[in-house]
Order: structure tokens, then sequence, then C-alpha cells
């Protein structure tokens, strides 16, 4: 194990502590009661003979005195856990020991949270262009009474994948606040200066006879993140290489409301509801794809505007029994309904003036004041028209109000018949000024005459219109004058192709929870039992199309009036639906899906029992199995349709009957093209099963009053999601088989501990060793035919298991009351603490989706063949607390020194290094072997192996926070957060750039807009809460 002066810093601080510990035991006169450690800054005390191996609670007071306000906050002074970065939609999760997201449980109220689509081939396709929420919802923090983290595999807790570990969220309750009082009251606001954020929470809670309630409402209101250097960098800069963060207004409202009624004492009813909404508004100003061709560059902001929603809804009742019985002292059966959607939309449209689509030079303006409508100018002026006799007829020409020409590329000259006017906008008891060209006897006029406007009922609505002037002509026919509205040139709108995609996750569960305390002869014994029965429905609903956007008032006010072919007169037939073009205003296509809809069912039963043999000796005996069952249920023409084009030929050929034409080219009508498509479908829906024991065994050894030493051995699984199994799509670069043979990913946990503890001090550290197994990872099969005559081929890719992975490391957490050691400073404590880790994925041979790299180039099967590094491995960090708490809780202060080493290339990965190196590869126009130079990356380095192209450097950020209760009733927090200003990129920013997609991106070869994935530089909270 490399450990150095930098990364591995357990010097004086922790040595004193465990020197204090041990010493101070020793040297004791007589027995104490040392079990019972008073942490400070929180209300409750930490048993030590109840704390488990690798876990950590973190209490309400504790997240209140360090003005937590999210995910990243909870974790913020904690190691070997931190939260996964996805950029615009925020934080996914969380990632302990080598893992991340969906292998890392987590429960509310006992309910597991939404999963993201997690395979690789999802995040490859989809993520990476922005157009899903693909994260796993958050939690209100100001909700949360207990926050519960556990690291090593933990599926006895969280079920299916919690397999590096699990946080388990509990929320606040009535009785929480109602001890020796029936009422309480809170209002708290505060602030925090590095996203502009707001917050107000009310909580509320009461009791009347055997009623009690509790309601907490909380809405913060926000923008984006500000990286450091946010006001130097230019705020027009676009693209992949913005150096500031896109801009965008973040609300979320949270409210948790929980009735109790408790008839008698042994019985409790109860009913909660837990809702919460998350919703982002703003412009992907770095997005990679923008369509700058089509507007002025200098202005181009407000192409991609986002509007991102996370809705989470929880139903819960519950029954409590707390008759004493020969099986339980409590009994507890919930049933709970949970709605939880994530939705992403994009807008992309041109959004300002200068836009081509809407562009207005002249700054023309319909005006109305004194009764008439007529064109204006920029000036204020109206402008004039008349007649030019050119070289073979009478042309146009328009004057502003300055006397100026206007240029036939500003004015365009639309038919008075062609269009309508909407009656709803404009005032049609007014006249309108229209420019006549020639009369109905075809005398020349070239002027501007205003005219009464007509109106007429479609569907119910007013349109107006200008009535043709026309006369019989000597053939029998009508001869009409030429008559026109004059407009700006542009079509007066932009078109707006919007993307709207829902994943939803519905789930009812039934839990029934059984706890019993008893002595057998010499042992005591606490036993736990019970089960669950749940139903997961995850789908996923898709709604793309066009409509209009930044409209002006000459396409506004218009609607389409389309001559109908063929007719003579010409005959007219009104759209209100087209824009006075005659173009659609909007298309929309239906709901579609590239997920089939699955239904998870689960069923699971669990006993323990943690008990004690002597007073030095005890056990956790724990299991649990676990029964979960993928029933995929596509039904035709109810849910939303799965693209045929996306199963045709995937697993079973396409008839060659189907064919049209050349290779490739299908008729997608016919008959047996649809049932392909069908027998596709039901290939894949086939329902699987995973079956899982699980068990947590531990031992506890008390050999002193000073010393306790802790074993675990548990382990976890994940079984597969629905997509990573059942996700189906084609196409010539990239195409998807799905995989029901998957097998669940396993981990088990290795885990030593001991612990030195005086009064309210102690010194903990904990040796940890990690084996996962079953991997699942994206691969490449080759390429396929997709059809019977093998006329076209698609290269295939599916997830499959890989062999296996290990992580071991070394963790230590210290507390020090310093008045335990030295009365004149009570008050003050110390904390320190620390993870080291390391890991390695391993693979018995190269990887499918290296075989081309390695069949032109074998000096790359070294490379290939090595031990892969785990990503989710957070580089060695350390958290230095000092603090001081003056007597009675009046005022305290605590400064919080987090050191982060630097991440070592040898142990980061690039996903895409194969792409990027120097090789030999086949010119997929002439079929040569030709040599392709090695990609660029930050000005001047080339790739040449497999580390992360970026990585975060060593770091060391400075926090004080303080606090002061001038009265009983009132605190006042306020907090300076890297308080030195150091520049620093984080390694889950730094991991969570991409190099090939749309968003979270940098220019690689330059590295030119990484400064926007820094961290705040130095920022301020604030907080003030009145209690009654």
């Amino acid at each position: 194990m490399e450990l150095n002066m930098t990364n591995f810093r357990l010097n004086l601080l922790a040595y004193s502590v465990m020197l204090g510990l041990t010493t101070g035991a020793v040297y004791a006169n007589e027995p104490e009661q040392l079990q019972e450690i008073n942490v400070s800054g929180n209300t409750e005390t930490i048993n030590v003979k109840e704390k488990k191996v690798g876990e950590t609670q973190i209490t309400a007071k504790k997240l209140s005195k360090q003005q937590a306000s999210d995910s990243r906050d909870l974790v913020r002074y904690e190691t070997g856990i931190s939260v996964v970065e996805t950029g615009r939609t925020g934080s996914s999760g969380y990632a302990v020991r080598g893992v991340d997201e969906n292998r890392v449980g987590i429960m509310v109220d006992g309910l597991r949270q939404a999963e993201t689509l997690s395979s690789q081939a999802f995040k490859e396709l989809f993520e990476g262009y922005g157009n899903f929420n693909n994260t796993r919802n958050d939690v209100e923090i100001e909700n949360v009474k207990t926050a519960t983290i556990t690291k090593g595999a933990d599926s006895l807790k969280s079920g299916s994948g919690a397999l590096g570990g699990s946080v388990i969220f509990d929320t606040k309750d009535a009785r929480d606040y109602l001890i020796g009082k029936d009422h309480y009251f809170s209002v708290k606001r505060a602030t925090q200066s590095m996203n502009s954020q707001d917050t107000v929470s009310l909580t509320a809670a009461g009791r009347y006879k055997g009623f009690d309630a509790l309601i907490v409402h909380t809405e913060r209101n926000s923008n984006e993140m500000k990286n450091y250097g946010y006001e130097s960098y230019d705020d027009k800069v676009v693209g992949i290489k913005r150096e500031k963060t896109d801009p965008y207004s973040i609300s979320r409202n949270s409210t948790l409301v929980k009735l109790g009624f408790e008839p008698t004492e042994n019985h409790r009813f109860s009913v909660a509801v837990d809702k919460s909404t998350l919703k982002t508004d703003g412009q992907d100003l770095s997005y990679s794809l923008r369509p700058s061709s089509y507007v002025n560059t200098e202005t181009s902001q407000g192409e991609r505007l986002i509007h991102d929603k996370s809705k989470r809804e929880n139903i819960q009742f519950s029954y409590e029994n707390f008759t004493q019985t020969p099986f339980w002292d409590h009994f507890k059966l919930t049933y709970s309904s949970q709605k939880i959607k994530n939705k992403a939309r994009s807008d992309e449209y041109c959004n300002n003036t200068n836009c081509i689509d809407v562009d207005n030079k002249q700054g023309l303006k319909l005006d109305s004041s004194d009764g008439t409508y007529k064109i204006k100018d920029k000036w204020g002026g109206y402008i004039t028209g008349k007649g030019v006799e050119g070289d073979y007829s009478t042309e146009s020409e328009y004057t502003d109000s300055h006397g100026n020409k206007i240029s036939g590329f500003d004015y365009r000259e639309v038919s008075t018949e062609h269009l309508l006017l909407d009656c709803s906008k404009l005032d049609c008891s007014k006249k309108y000024q229209i420019f006549i060209k020639n009369d109905e006897n075809y005398t020349s006029k070239y002027l501007f005459e205003p005219r009464d406007i007509q109106t007429k009922s479609i569907n119910g609505k007013t349109y107006g219109y200008i009535p043709t002037k026309s006369i019989p002509n000597s053939w029998g026919g009508v001869q009409s004058e030429e008559a026109f509205y004059v407009l700006p040139h542009s079509r007066g709108y932009s078109n707006n192709y919007y993307n709207d995609r829902d994943l939803n996750t519905n789930t009812k569960q039934l839990n029934f929870d059984f706890d019993k305390s008893f002595s057998l002869g010499k042992t005591n014994h606490s036993v736990q039992y019970g089960g669950l029965y749940s139903e997961t429905e995850k789908n996923m609903v898709n709604k793309e199309g066009y409509k209009g956007a930044n409209v002006q008032w000459w396409a506004d006010n218009f609607i389409c009036n389309e001559p109908i072919s063929g007719t003579f007169p010409v005959q007219y037939t009104p759209y209100p639906n087209k824009w006075p073009g005659c173009q659609l205003k909007e298309s929309a296509a239906g709901s579609s899906s590239y997920l089939i809809p699955v239904k998870t069912k689960n069923h699971a039963f669990y006993l323990g029992d943690n008990f004690t043999v002597t007073n030095w000796l005890g056990f956790d005996l724990n299991y649990r199995y676990d029964n979960v069952r993928h029933l995929p249920h596509y039904r035709l023409g109810q849910d939303p349709e799965i693209p045929r084009g996306l199963l045709a030929g995937t697993m079973i050929p396409i008839p060659d009957s189907a064919l049209t034409g050349g290779n490739g080219w299908y008729n997608y009508n016919h008959a047996d093209y649809i049932k392909n498509v069908q027998d596709n479908l039901n290939a894949i829906q086939k329902s699987t099963a995973f079956k899982h024991h699980s068990y947590n065994l531990g031992l506890n050894l008390d050999p002193t009053d000073w010393l306790r030493i802790q074993l675990k051995y548990s382990n976890g699984f994940r079984a597969p999601t629905p997509d990573e199994m059942y996700i189906t799509f084609k196409h010539p670069q990239f195409s998807l088989l799905p995989n029901t043979n998957l097998k669940e990913e396993k981990a088990k946990t290795k885990e030593i501990a001991f612990t030195f503890y005086r009064e309210r001090s102690y010194f903990t550290t904990n040796l940890f060793q990690t084996d996962y197994k079953n991997f699942i990872d994206l691969a490449y099969l080759g390429e396929r035919p997709i059809d019977q005559s093998k006329s076209s081929y698609y290269p295939f890719y599916q997830s499959l298991n890989r062999d296996k992975a290990k992580v071991n490391g070394i963790e230590i957490s210290t507390h020090l009351e310093i008045g335990d050691l030295i009365e004149k400073l009570e008050g003050f404590h110390l904390g320190y603490k620390l993870t080291y880790q390391k890991g390695r994925i391993k693979d018995s041979k190269p990887l499918e989706g290296y075989k081309k790299l390695l069949e032109h180039n074998p000096k790359y099967m070294n490379m290939a063949l090595q031990d892969q590094p785990m990503n989710a491995l957070q580089p060695t960090t350390s958290v230095y607390n000092l603090g001081y708490d003056s007597p009675n809780k009046i005022w305290g202060l605590d400064f919080y020194i987090t050191d982060v080493s630097a991440k070592k290339a040898k142990d980061s990965f690039n996903p895409q290094w194969h792409s990027m190196i120097e090789r030999q590869a086949e010119n997929i126009n002439t079929g040569a072997i030709e040599t392709v130079p090695a990609k660029t990356v930050n000005g001047n380095e080339k790739v040449i192996d497999r580390r992360a192209l970026w990585r975060n450097k060593h770091y060391t950020v400075i926090d004080a926070i303080a606090y002061w209760k001038p009265i009983k009733n009132l605190t006042f927090t306020a907090g300076v957060y890297n308080l030195t200003d150091q520049k620093y990129l984080t390694w889950e920013s730094a991991r969570s750039i991409r190099t090939i997609g749309t968003i979270n991106r940098v220019d690689t070869e330059t590295g030119i807009g990484l400064n926007r994935f820094y961290a705040p530089g130095r920022n301020y909270r604030a907080s003030i809460q009145l209690e009654f």
C-alpha cells in the first residue's frame, strides 16, 4: 500500500487522539461506563457497542449545523463516498468503494429510489446528447431525520443494488419535536452565494389527545453553480469552448406531511405524504451542436433551451403494534405508493432578434394610433411607396421616414388574398393600409390606401380580410386589383424542434417488520425479522416534433389563406393551423419509447439476531432472501410505440420477401416486415428471475473497557436493470442486442475495525476488501446480418457480464473532546477522517470492443489485458475538524480542512483510449490499412495509453462555520467555504467530462472549456432559524 505524507496524513492529530484514549484508560482510577459517546454538535449520543462496521449516521442537527442543502453537502465532510456529477441534470446518486449510481442503494423511508437507465449502451446512445434526465432523484435535506451511510456490500438493508454500499434516509416525525410539549413551530431562511440560492423552510408539529401531525414545507430557488472565475469569463462564448457555466434557473419545492393517531398506547396508525418537485430551466450554451449558421454568431445565445423536471410523490400508510407477545415487542405494517418522473425537455431554436428567420433590419412595426393599421420604420415614422419604371415593367420602391430607400432584401409583398387577419390579436373594426399596384381597371397606382376590414367566422373564431376590388372582363372572366400587405422579408418565426422525454418509475410496496428482545440463558438477543413485496413499473415516454417560437408580429397576426389548386376563378381555403407562408405551425409525432415497459416484482424475507454471549463477546447474524422478477409486457396500441426500425432484424432476420430494390432497402409496410417486428418483440419479451441469499455476519469483541474489535463479512447483489436486458436499437453505425441471459452482479465485503474510546472521544480504523463479480458492461459482438439474404450487415453491441473486480483500503475516523484530557480546554474538539483505497477490474481475456484494434495492432495486447482502474474510486481524502462549542452551546465555531490527493494517472481510465491512440486501421472507403495518428489533447499531449484525459490535482480546501444563539429560540449560522479561494477540480467533475456526445464536453484538442468544471471559489452561506 503506497502511502506518503501528502496522501496519508495519519499524523500528530490521529496519534494524539489514540494516545490520549489509551493512556487515559490505562491510568483511570476506577471503571467508567464508556460506551456512551456524546458527539459535539448533536443532541444524541452514539453507542459504540451498537455502531456497525463501515456505518456512519448523520443527524438532522449535524446537517443543520453544517448548513447542508443537498446530497453534495451530505457527504462534504465524509471520506470514501462522493456524489456522481452529471452536468446539467445535477447529481445522480453516490460513488462508494469503486462503484456508483445503481450499484449504491438509496432508500427513503424504506423505499428504493428510482434507478438510472444504467446500461452503457443507453449512456452512449442518449445520455451523452442531453435528451434524457437519466439521474437518481435527490432528497430534500430539511425532511431528513437521519441519513445512514453504509460502506461495503449491503443488500441486507437495501436488497438489489447495494453492491458498494447504501445511503438510507429516514424522514422526520412529529414525535421528534413533541418531547415534553404539545406543539412546535420553526421558520428557517437561508442563502448561499455559490449559486444564489434562497431557501425558506417552515416546520410545524402538534399533538391533541391521541392525534399528532407534522408538516415540513421547503422552497429553494437558485441559479447555476458559479465556477471559479465565473465573473471573468466571456458570456458570449458558446459551444464546447465555453468557460462559464451554463445559465440555469433551478427551483425545488418539497412538502412532507405526516398524521398519526394512537387510540391506545399499544396501537398507532399513521399516514405520510412526501412530495417534491425539482425544476431546471435554462440554456445549454455549451451544447456542441449549435446551429450557428442560422444566426448572427455574435448573438447566438438561446439556441437550445432546457426544461427539466424531477417529480417524486410517496404516499405511505402504516400500522404499529407495541403489545409485547412471545413473537414480537414491536410490529409494523407499511403500505407505500411511490411515483417518480424524471423529465428532460429541450427546445432548439434561435431565440433573438438577429436570427435570420425573424430578421427585421428596418424595424418595421404595425401602428394603429390614428385608427388605421400602417407600417412604421425604426425611426418611428411611416414608410412610403411608389412605382419606379424598369426596363420591362414598373417596380415597387419603398422609402423610410428619413428618405432612405429600403432594400428589397428587407421587405416582402404578400397578396391580400393569401392572408387573413387574426381578429383576436388585431382590432378588425379599424382600417388597414395596403399597397395598391394596379386597380381593377389595370390602371397603375403604386400607392398606399386604407381599406375597411371585413370579418368572417371560422370554427367559432373571427378573422379579417380586405375584399379585393374586381370587375368583369371582356372574355367573361374577372379582372381584379393587385393589392398587397407590406411585411418584413423574413418569415417571422423560428422552428422550435423539441424533445420531451419522460422516465417513469412507479412502485407499490408492502412491508411487515417485527422486532423482539429476550434473554436465553446468559445470552441477550435482539431479533428482527420480516419481509416485503413490491411491484415496480419502469417505462419511457418520448414526444418530439416542432412548433413556432420567437414569433414576431407579421407571423402572429396573420394566417394562411391557401389557393385551391385547379379552381378558376381561384378559390381559397383558410388554415388557422398554418403560418402566413402556409407551413404547418406545429407537427407532433405520437408517443414513442426505446424501452419495453417492464414490471419488476420483488419479494423478500429477512431474519437477524444481534446477541451477546458475555460482556465482551457478541455476534451479528443476519440473513435475507430476495426473489426479483422482470416481466416485460408491451401492449401494442396501448403503450408508447417502439419504432419498427429499432426492432426489425435484431434477433430474427428480416425475410427476403420484405426486401425492395437494392441491399438494405425494405418495404416497412409489408406484412412480412410487420410480422418480423412482432416476432422480434415476442423474442425479447422473456421473463427473467433472480434469486439471492444475502448475509451480514459480525463478530464483536470487547477485551477491555477502552477497546472494541469488530469483524464483518457481508455480501450484496444487483439484478440487471430492465434496460440492460431488454433495450434494443438498430442503426448502421451502432446497433444493440438485448440480453435476457445476464447474471446478477455480486459483491462480498470483508472488514475489520479497531475502536479505542474514552468518555466522549474515540479513534476507529477499518481495513476492508470488497470483491465484485459479474460486472455488467457493453461489449462489441461484430458485424451481423439483419436479413435472411445477408444483404445488409450492422455493427452489434450487447451488455455482457465481466469477470471480477477488487477494492481494498483503509479508513480512519477520529473524534477527540479535548476537555476529556485537559479540563481547561472543555468545549474544544478535534476530528480526523481518512480513506485510502485502490481497486481494479480484472478480465481473463481482452474485451470484445478491442477486437478490431488488436487485429491490426497486436502491440497493444498487453495494454488491453491490463487490469482496468476503477474511476468510481475517490482519490485519497482526509478531512480535519477543529472546533469549539461554548458552555450550553450558545455559540460555536468549526474549521473543516479537506485534503484531496491528485488522482494518479495509473488509477484512472479513459474508455475511449482504443480509438484515440496511434494505430493501424482499415479505411472504410478504400479498404486499405492506414496509420491513424494519435489524438492531441490539452494543447500538446498525445494519447499514448489508457489514462483519463482530465484528472484532479492535489488540493486543500478550508471551510469555517459558526453559529450563535442570542436567545434560546433563535439561531444564526454563517460560513465561509473555500476560505483561501483555492482553484480546484474535483475528481467527480473531471470524470464527468465526455469525449463523445454533445453535452458535458470541452475542446479535447486544446483543453479549452475545462474551467467550466472547476468548483466555486470562496463563497458564503448564512441562515437564521426561529423555533417555538
